[in-house]
């Protein structure tokens, strides 16, 4: 019986200890934490890598963008807190920062514990037929702190390949293929999805919640469909378009 209270003694102490321990990564101001990826907030849409690829590039963009989001652990901050990223590998002399992308300085507001921020990239033709990457990070300060393993490095993949969608002719039953909403596949056809839409697109879900950032609904699909219609319409009436009917080597594009 003395043994029981003994023991149970020491595992009430433990558990008091582990309490407080827990309260302090909750409740410590000093311990936040800053979680970050590619994707969406939600947790069936994090990756920790994307590509962009600049065969696709919008149409006369000088500086696109690619998006990533941070999640907070810890008490949100009373006051705007300045944060920035750092290259921690990759191809560090082929992708050069401030030459190809530009890395600014970020805001997490005061009271929020999350946001989307974006990683420029410049127009550049230095490329064309090559893919390399970087990886990045948190540069800590004396506010935060780099987040847990899976969520601590983002992984940038560019290049500047003319790739068809691997999806855009066949896909399994609970998807649909890309030629079912818009036809006939073409590089001039894609770029011009791409300037309309402001997405790259890669598969069309029938059943289930599309994953972020390429993938789209059925219903989603539609939508755009009308409005990739509706701008080429536009496109060929307006009199400032020398190349009008909008074309690619299948003849007048159509969706």
């Amino acid at each position: 019986m003395k043994k029981q209270i003994i023991w149970l003694g020491l595992i009430m102490a433990w558990m008091l200890c582990a309490c407080e321990e827990d309260n302090k990564l909750m409740y410590d101001e000093s311990s936040r934490v800053l979680n970050l990826w590619f994707g969406s907030e939600s947790t069936e849409g994090r990756v920790d890598s994307t590509e962009y690829n600049y065969a696709y590039r919008p149409l006369g963009t000088d500086l696109d963008s690619v998006t990533f989001y941070v999640k907070l652990a810890g008490v949100p901050l009373e006051e705007d807190c300045t944060f920035d990223l750092e290259v921690t590998g990759g191809d560090v002399s082929s992708v050069i920062v401030d030459k190809h992308y530009v890395l600014p300085s970020y805001v997490l507001k005061a009271g929020t514990t999350g946001g989307y921020y974006p990683i420029y990239l410049k127009n550049t033709s230095d490329f064309k037929d090559k893919a390399f990457t970087l990886a990045l990070a948190l540069k800590e300060n004396v506010k935060l702190e780099t987040g847990v393993k899976e969520y601590a490095t983002l992984k940038l993949i560019v290049k500047d390949r003319e790739e068809k969608p691997a999806y855009w002719d066949e896909d399994p039953e609970t998807y649909m293929p890309l030629k079912n909403f818009f036809g006939t596949y073409s590089r001039t056809k894609y770029q011009f999805m791409i300037k309309v839409t402001g997405k790259v697109i890669s598969r069309v879900i029938y059943q289930g919640t599309p994953i972020p950032p390429h993938e789209i609904s059925y219903f989603e699909a539609q939508y755009l469909q009308a409005k990739l219609r509706l701008a080429v319409e536009e496109y060929n009436n307006n009199p400032e378009n020398p190349d009008r009917p909008l074309s690619d080597e299948n003849g007048p594009i159509t969706f």
